[in-house]
């Protein structure tokens, strides 16, 4: 039996033990860590508004902009509704669903789907291309699917996701391509 709240807990504590690390190494290397939102005054310094009011303008003679990603808002897909996360929101573990459908067949959204699998999700995956996991090493992404097989109810591959709409029994979705329930 997984106790919901226990994970959670033990997931903050390993998030927050790989930042602190982060931010531990950028101290040992003497990089300076600003939060906020920044923007190009020049070729060669950067404004940054920060959190707590004001603003620090640093120069640099090279910048890396490491500013994490976000999850794509596909438009047939019901707004605000709890039932529908993206990855971020699928990290929060607010519920344990007993279905789930995983939108595209990358490495994230699968990664995702067996951490839900495992509190006892049955999953069904949909992908628009004709393989899992596109980019990965094909002998690699068979073992995967070997292993991980018995997750999943349907892997429906060649299909795109074309509708959904919000209704009391849950998300229902529409798709189209060769094996398109």
């Amino acid at each position: 039996q997984v106790d919901l709240a226990k994970l959670k807990t033990h997931k903050e504590k390993v998030v927050g033990k790989l930042t602190g690390g982060l931010a531990a190494m950028a101290k040992m290397r003497k990089v300076t860590v600003v939060t906020g939102n920044g923007s190009f005054v020049d070729p060669n310094h950067v404004a940054v508004e920060l959190g707590k009011g004001g603003t620090q303008t640093i120069r640099f003679k090279r910048a890396i902009i490491a500013a994490g990603s976000e999850a794509v808002k596909l438009p047939f897909l019901p707004k605000d509704d709890p039932r529908v996360v993206t990855s971020t929101g699928a990290l929060e573990l607010r519920q344990r669903p007993k279905r789930m459908l995983v939108v595209g067949g990358g490495i994230i959204g699968l990664e995702m789907g067996t951490v839900y699998s495992t509190l006892g999700a049955r999953l069904d995956v949909v992908e628009m291309l004709e393989g899992l996991m596109q980019g990965a090493d094909r002998d690699l992404v068979k073992v995967w699917e070997k292993f991980n097989a018995a997750r999943f109810d349907k892997v429906m591959l060649k299909t795109k996701t074309v509708g959904a709409k919000a209704t009391n029994d849950g998300i229902e979705v529409s798709f189209e391509g060769e094996k398109a329930p």
